[in-house]
């Protein structure tokens, strides 16, 4: 019966008080995509390097589809030491 009053609270908390994403990496380029990582939450924010500045959800919905392409991030772990990379798309 608490959990989801919880559940409740931290959504109203991370919708006020969340990350403001102010410290973010430099561009990176992965498979034909730009982008820039947040370093508190490690959210993707996709990258123009035509425009030299982030791109705005605006600006993403009106491009062609293959511009876009859907950002895959590995998790740095090498296959000689066995695991498995897992693969997010942002």
């Amino acid at each position: 019966m608490m959990s989801w009053l919880r559940v409740i609270c931290n959504f109203f908390y991370e919708m006020f008080f969340g990350c403001s994403h102010g410290h973010l990496t430099r561009p990176f380029t992965l498979e034909a995509s730009s982008y820039k990582v947040c370093l508190d939450c490690g959210r993707h924010f996709p990258y123009s390097l035509e425009k030299m500045r982030l791109l705005h959800a605006w600006e993403i919905a009106k491009s062609p589809a293959a511009d876009i392409v859907p950002i895959l991030v590995e998790s740095g772990l090498s296959e000689q030491t066995g695991y498995h990379r897992s693969k997010a798309v942002a």
